[in-house]
């Protein structure tokens, strides 16, 4: 009988090397579950960070493409401004506005006064009060941020001798995404 005690101890008392077994297991386990988190946590971040700068070369094209887009604008306006026909600009104007992406335009002499615009109510009045803060007088095409995701461009049409006026437009970029 004394036999069958002791193999009965041993089946409920594990072994030291049966303790440290499970122990060790366990540890692995954790370990390996941590570490997939951990990796799946960094891996997503990294993710986000890639979505963050590919969305900023995104608007960094765009902003590309457009100032090479105001380039024959401001030269169509400039043909159109030396006859004073402003009909025909207004027109350029309306099919512009139709444009995804495009919001008010205007053409601005150079005293400051809007003389074209695709919202009516601002002609004749003063682009400082609507911009104030904004300068008309850049040699180039210039840039400004009016909210997020969106610029006011301001496009110099130059004459012979001098600047004959600016166009002024604003830009709601479109945002970037993954299929």
């Amino acid at each position: 009988m004394k036999c069958s005690n002791d193999f009965d101890s041993s089946q409920t008392n594990p072994s030291f090397w049966r303790r440290f077994l499970l122990v060790t297991t366990m540890l692995v386990m954790l370990l390996l579950a941590g570490g997939i988190v951990v990796v799946r946590y960094l891996g997503e971040r990294k993710l986000d960070e890639q979505r963050e700068l590919a969305g900023s070369r995104f608007v960094d094209l765009q902003r590309q493409d457009i100032a090479l887009f105001a380039v024959p604008l401001a030269w169509s306006v400039r043909k159109e401004l030396i006859k004073q026909n402003y009909e025909q600009i207004d027109e350029y104007f309306s099919q512009l506005i139709k444009r995804k992406g495009f919001g008010l335009i205007m053409l601005v002499d150079p005293s400051g006064t809007v003389r074209v615009s695709t919202d009516r109510k601002i002609q004749g009045s003063s682009f400082y009060l609507r911009y104030p803060g904004y300068r008309l007088d850049a040699p180039g095409t210039v840039s400004y941020r009016v909210r997020e995701g969106e610029s006011l461009y301001l496009v110099p049409v130059m004459g012979l001798n001098e600047k004959i006026g600016t166009i002024a437009f604003l830009y709601r970029y479109r945002t970037f995404s993954l299929p």
